[in-house]
């Protein structure tokens, strides 16, 4: 029994030492951030509180610091990229503006003025130095102890010791950079100041024979030291710094638990990156499968740098929870359409939104039907449909519907001057027909019929009734006649009363004929 209780506290022991030994870089490594300095903040806080990766973003304005810089992978930037608008002063004469004792370090976007040393680097490597005008100082930029560092696109003028002193330092990367000092240059080991171009250099005395800008003689910064600018330039002109652009896709954002997300990175002009992943995890590769193990939504942020400066971007992952396999899913309908009213005939697009369904079935109200996600359908007829969407699968079924109006047709008449093909001498025997009609059905005429009836009932005299019967029956055959000039057809078939109103007017005048008959 001791013998199992002892084994059990060893391996609790050895359990706890792994968990501890992996969450010790989680908790020293937090999640790269971008950190704003405002006018009257101090940017010596933001560093002292960052962590490595972190991007210290300073706005526009003026400070007044000496900043001390002793933590590695750090970027100092200016927000607005323009030297002139963030100007930064030393606290006094006699100290630095930037003290840079850490590694892996960008300053750029400054106005570094009034200071013993604007920039001094003191036993650093892979530091960059750019964009910046570095000018008021004893001495611009300092090197000390310091390999493989690049300074490039800096204006470095009107420092009155020196523009740039390197000491006991060598590799590093020189070019691209306006001087004009007392003394431009000092040099005591070999550096490199040129690459496709060099400097430009206030006191070079060479030529430009081939106009190609530079300088057809070398630039000496020692010749002992063989330190020397090779490509030296006739003008200085400033280079815009390109900024890398962070951009990545992934294949889902949202799913169940665990959700396995595949990221790929298309950034541009980006010499490093880091992914941040919202759930403590992090990445410094292209592309890179991640698993989210527990429920949550977790902001995915991939920061990338280069010389001159960052970009982030981010997405939001959606990890639901894993449905329990002893509860059925079932599907939901849902769908949305374009249009619920219009005129026949009406067309209207309808989009499937129905959650877990396997198949779908579309019931249009009017005898059709459609087994597409998103159909379109056109009803030809007015009316009210009630439109049914089905959504299916293994466990069970769905349905929603809506209600679609489909209204009557706007009437368009067609005007004498826009009618097609000769169809003007057609509409001629029309409106004839049209005002026949209208003669028949004239009030006047339909009165006389009236007052021949009230006659009939025997408010007037048997003679009087047979003259009026021969009378309305003359009057409606010569009318009935005028009518059918042009087309017998056409009366008939639009107006069968009128024909009935004469055969009714012959049987009264046929019986009254006979009753004056028997009269006699």
């Amino acid at each position: 029994m001791l013998v199992k209780m002892s084994k059990y506290l060893t391996f609790r022991w050895v359990f706890l030492l792994a968990v501890s030994l992996v969450l010790i870089p989680i908790s020293e490594t937090g999640a790269v951030e971008n950190v704003y300095v405002s006018p009257g903040e101090s940017i010596q806080a933001a560093v002292d509180n960052a962590s490595q990766g972190d991007i210290i973003i300073v706005e526009p304005g003026k400070y007044n610091e000496s900043i001390q810089i002793d933590q590695d992978n750090l970027t100092i930037i200016s927000d607005s990229k323009v030297p002139s608008d963030t100007v930064i002063t030393a606290e006094n004469a006699d100290s630095n503006v930037f003290k840079v004792v850490a590694s892996n370090v960008t300053i750029s976007g400054f106005s570094i003025v009034d200071s013993k040393c604007g920039i001094y680097l003191s036993s650093v490597q892979n530091c960059i130095i750019n964009n910046n005008n570095i000018s008021g100082n004893k001495i611009g930029i300092c090197l000390f102890k310091s390999e493989n560092n690049t300074l490039c696109n800096n204006l470095v003028y009107s420092n009155t010791n020196c523009g740039i002193r390197s000491l006991i330092s060598s590799g590093n990367m020189i070019y691209s950079n306006y001087f004009n000092n007392t003394n431009n240059a000092r040099d005591d080991k070999l550096n490199v100041w040129n690459r496709t171009s060099g400097n430009c250099w206030s006191d070079y005395t060479g030529k430009d024979e081939d106009g190609d800008g530079i300088g057809d003689m070398a630039y000496a910064i020692n010749r002992r030291t063989k330190s020397m600018d090779y490509r030296p330039l006739i003008a200085f002109v400033p280079q815009s710094p390109i900024l890398p652009e962070a951009i990545f896709t992934s294949n889902v954002t949202i799913g169940y638990a665990p959700l396995t997300v595949e990221f790929t990175e298309f950034s541009e002009n980006a010499s490093s990156l880091l992914w941040s992943l919202g759930d403590l995890g992090f990445s410094n590769t292209s592309d890179f499968l991640h698993t989210f193990t527990d429920e949550g939504n977790y902001t995915v942020t991939l920061t990338v740098t280069n010389g001159n400066g960052s970009d982030s971007t981010y997405i939001n992952i959606n990890v639901l929870k894993t449905p329990d396999p002893s509860v059925p899913i079932t599907p939901e309908a849902k769908f949305i359409t374009n249009v619920t009213e219009g005129c026949v005939p009406l067309t209207v697009q309808f989009f499937d939104a129905s959650e877990n369904a396997a198949s779908l079935c579309w019931s249009f109200g009017d005898g059709k039907s459609s087994c597409c996600p998103d159909p379109i359908h056109t009803f030809c007829c007015p009316g009210n449909y009630t439109v049914w969407l089905t959504a299916r699968n293994d466990n069970g079924s769905s349905s929603t519907g809506v209600v679609i109006t489909v209204l009557e047709p706007i009437n368009q008449s067609i005007t004498e001057d826009n009618d097609p093909e000769g169809i003007e001498d057609q509409g001629s025997g029309r409106r004839n027909i049209g005002k026949g009609i209208e003669g028949v059905l004239n009030r006047e005429k339909l009165d006389s019929a009236g007052n021949f009836i009230l006659s009939f009932t025997g408010t007037r005299s048997a003679a009087e009734l047979v003259l009026l019967v021969e009378q309305e029956i003359f009057r409606v055959a010569d009318l009935i006649k005028d009518l059918t000039a042009d087309s017998v057809p056409e009366i008939e078939l639009r107006d069968i009363s009128m024909r009935d109103l004469f055969l009714g007017f012959l049987g009264i005048a046929l019986v009254l004929s006979v009753f004056r008959r028997n009269r006699k």
